[in-house]
């Protein structure tokens, strides 16, 4: 019953306390700094960052298209466990066992059968053999 009580009349006297607070009044405008102009993200006159002669280089170009590098890379990794594929007849009911935390994964449909093949889609166009020009 003691603890109680102390429990209490300490609510009530931290509860008096921030009461008694006067309220916190923000800063008067005039102490306030004024609002910065906007960003200027605009890149101006490209012919002030260039060169004469390399701003002729770039308005002159070959069509960029015919000189483009298509470069495709895979990387090596490990599958994720999720991505695993499921044990179905008794061996799902050894892994509902042994990894309980995955034990989802037998409920629902393995939706890895449906999905297609990672990676970049093929974008490489095929090669065209020509005799001539």
């Amino acid at each position: 019953m003691n603890i109680r009580f102390a429990i209490a009349v300490a609510l009530i006297v931290g509860a008096t306390a921030q009461a008694a607070e006067p309220p916190v009044r923000p800063a008067p405008a005039a102490t306030q700094t004024a609002p910065h102009p906007p960003l200027k993200l605009g890149i101006g006159d490209v012919r002030k960052y260039m060169m004469p002669n390399e701003y002729r280089a770039a308005l002159n170009v070959a069509d960029a298209d015919k000189s483009t590098v298509i470069v495709e890379g895979a990387r090596a990794v490990a599958p994720l466990q999720s991505e695993r594929p499921q044990p179905v007849g008794l061996g799902a009911v050894y892994s509902l066992f042994r990894h309980p935390t995955s034990a989802w994964r037998l409920f629902v449909p393995d939706m890895s059968a449906y999905a297609p093949q990672p990676g970049p889609p093929d974008v490489v166009p095929a090669r065209e053999f020509r005799w001539g020009p």
